[in-house]
């Protein structure tokens, strides 16, 4: 016989509650390396339109253009270093939770019974930091796919091997 009981949502477990694993401090070179690289190409273009193009707009808007950068550039350091702070993983017996924002705090949870595949991947820096970025791909769609950025190599491997056992059980 089907039933449809009501939940008592007082008794279920906060997933808010869960203490997450935060991911490697090294990230944080990643993510403020991104943003020198970013913000130095613009530097570099407003420099050059400084030193090239010698009409008089160009020198008025100059320190205008050049006062706005600088401060999109500590603001989004700042943003990137606090929220690095709010990054966090944890796995469970049925899923695998991440959290990262600051301005917008997003914390995804993920049944392992909806896992397609995984894939860890690795850029240039983050391989000279011995990092990687753990994909989880989710049946569905793709508004459930889970991206971890900034795990130890070892770790994210480890976790690889334990979700792909966990998908395989299922089979």
């Amino acid at each position: 016989m089907f039933t449809n009981s009501e939940l008592n949502i007082e008794t279920l477990p906060k997933a808010e509650e869960v203490i997450l694993n935060p991911i490697s401090k090294s990230y944080l070179t990643i993510l403020f390396i991104n943003i020198f690289i970013q913000y130095g190409i613009l530097f570099g273009f407003i420099i050059l339109a400084r030193v090239f193009l010698k009409e008089a707009w160009v020198i008025n808007v100059f320190w205008y253009v050049l006062s706005v950068l600088v401060f999109l550039f500590v603001f989004q350091s700042t943003i990137s270093y606090l929220g690095f702070k709010k990054r966090g993983y944890a796995l469970r017996t049925q899923d695998i939770i991440y959290a990262k924002g600051v301005l917008n705090y997003k914390r995804t949870t993920v049944p392992f019974i909806r896992i397609q595949h995984l894939e860890t991947k690795q850029s240039f820096i983050a391989k000279k930091l011995k990092l990687a970025s753990l994909h989880v791909y989710t049946a569905g769609e793709s508004g459930g796919d889970l991206s971890i950025n900034g795990l130890p190599m070892d770790e994210a491997d480890s976790i690889n091997a334990l979700l792909t056992r966990k998908i395989n059980e299922r089979v």
